[in-house]
């Protein structure tokens, strides 16, 4: 995952509000976001303009993103389509967002770091799809599947270690090798656990429990993501973005193991594990 650069300090001149709300206002979001550089592609429609320009986000969370623009024209109140993650790339899932821009703050140089707030209702289209950041378009809301593990692993020892470990206890498990597959599988399947590693390189493991948990027919699916780095910030990112943990390479598998049966109780003995957990129990239990 890309470093990014720090926010610089406001410019008192172009805030009404003092420097230090407005730093407070900045540290406060900065606590409750993981530190996340992707692109995002932004349009808005003014009265006499429109603004459309891609840019970088500074700080990503589940409800809202905050990122620095190249245009000037925003203002607290107004609506925006934000597409994030937004690429260029042949075949990118790239799906338009509605959001309102909850803070913009005008920085030294001039620059502008607009905050936004995505709307908490999901739109429904008229074939029955949720819009959010993965398109599911065209496909009914499936039934979570029972004892399905999803799971983005491209080291190929990894990936058979987990498949045996989880195998033991009647889960069926799907293991693909980057993050474009992962989506495949998720457009038409709901599993009953996702692993993804943060490493991945067509999409990091951050960005891909983002899309989940964005989904409105993906959000309950809990989420486990595996970091071959082991920094804290992947731990605080991961958990900012929705994860049930953030697990260190190489893993113990008993531990994996223990967790999935946390989350989601093996299809074989449901009755021994019981109803799956509260998502903010489980790191608690382990």
């Amino acid at each position: 995952m890309e470093s990014t650069t720090a926010v610089q300090e406001p410019n008192p001149k172009h805030e009404s509000a003092s420097a230090r709300e407005i730093q407070g206002f900045v540290e406060r979001r900065r606590r409750r976001r993981a530190k996340i550089s992707a692109q995002l592609h932004v349009r808005a429609v003014n009265a006499n303009e429109t603004i459309e320009e891609v840019c970088m986000t500074v700080d990503v969370s589940r409800d809202g993103l905050l990122f620095m623009a190249n245009r000037k024209g925003y203002k607290a109140g107004q609506a925006l389509q934000v597409t994030f993650p937004f690429s260029t790339d042949a075949g990118a899932i790239n799906k338009a967002q509605p959001a309102d821009v909850v803070r913009v703050i005008e920085m030294a140089g001039g620059k502008l770091a607009v905050a936004v707030q995505f709307h908490s209702a999901a739109v429904t289209s008229k074939d029955g799809a949720a819009s959010g950041a993965f398109s599911v378009s065209g496909a009914s809301a499936l039934e979570k599947q029972q004892g399905m593990v999803l799971a983005v692993e491209s080291d190929v020892r990894t990936a058979e270690i987990m498949r045996t470990t989880l195998a033991q206890d009647g889960y069926s498990v799907t293991i693909v090798g980057t993050a474009q597959e992962a989506l495949d599988i998720l457009r038409n399947h709901v599993p009953a656990v996702f692993i993804a590693e943060v490493e991945s390189q067509d999409l990091s493991g951050h960005d891909l429990c983002l899309i989940v948990k964005r989904n409105e027919r993906l959000q309950r699916v809990p989420v486990i993501l595996l970091t071959r780095s082991a920094q804290p910030a992947d731990y605080t990112a991961s958990h900012q973005l929705g994860a049930v943990v953030c697990m260190a390479k190489p893993f113990q598998p008993e531990r994996l193991l223990h967790v999935v049966r946390l989350v989601a109780p093996p299809p074989s003995q449901k009755s021994v594990y019981g109803a799956p957990r509260n998502m903010n129990s489980v790191e608690r239990a382990l």
